[in-house]
């Protein structure tokens, strides 16, 4: 078939409603040491410590004719971190923080996804848990907020993630 045929098929196929691939998204992964056990000004990742993960999603420009549904992220967790399990950004928001927007880091320009979170039907939202077995893994924070069990988090994202926009999600975790 020749270029100029490919064209108007693939057009076609796309004003027809037919499932067109996306171009992949860009994710940028990020570690930061917030605090150590020895109390420097500038913390140190020496066991003990404390670390926010942070990971930027963008969606490309390439993506402005084919939506993005269905965003779903798995973060598994490194073997020597322990994950913060209580209210990370603010009562009742859970352990991961959805920061949505991307002008300029301002956070004026809707995503167009969300992350539903809820302590008392943990079933229903979009954040999973998994222990190495399965992802129905319930978390129980130890007196510090941490579960030693929870091995990867895996997270659904409702809505349509729009063309030229980004998200970001940040989880925090102790030093083993």
């Amino acid at each position: 078939m020749t270029a100029a045929r490919m064209l108007p098929v693939a057009l076609a196929a796309m004003l027809a409603g037919a499932p067109a691939a996306a171009d992949p998204l860009v994710l940028t992964k990020s570690v930061t040491t917030v605090s150590d056990p020895l109390g420097n000004a500038v913390p140190r990742a020496l066991p003990g410590s404390v670390a926010d993960y942070r990971t930027l999603a963008s969606n490309p420009l390439a993506n402005l004719a084919r939506p993005v549904r269905s965003v779903v992220l798995v973060e598994p967790l490194p073997a020597n971190v322990i994950l913060y399990v209580r209210d990370l950004a603010g009562a009742g928001k859970g352990p991961i923080e959805f920061a949505d927007g991307s002008l300029l880091g301002t956070g004026l320009v809707s995503s167009g996804l969300s992350l539903s979170y809820s302590a008392a039907a943990p079933a229903g939202d979009g954040l999973e848990f998994s222990d190495g077995s399965s992802w129905s893994y319930q978390p129980v924070a130890d007196a510090l907020g941490y579960d030693a069990r929870v091995r990867a988090i895996r997270l659904t994202l409702s809505g349509t993630f729009a063309t030229n926009t980004s998200f970001q999600l940040r989880y925090r975790v102790r030093i083993r």
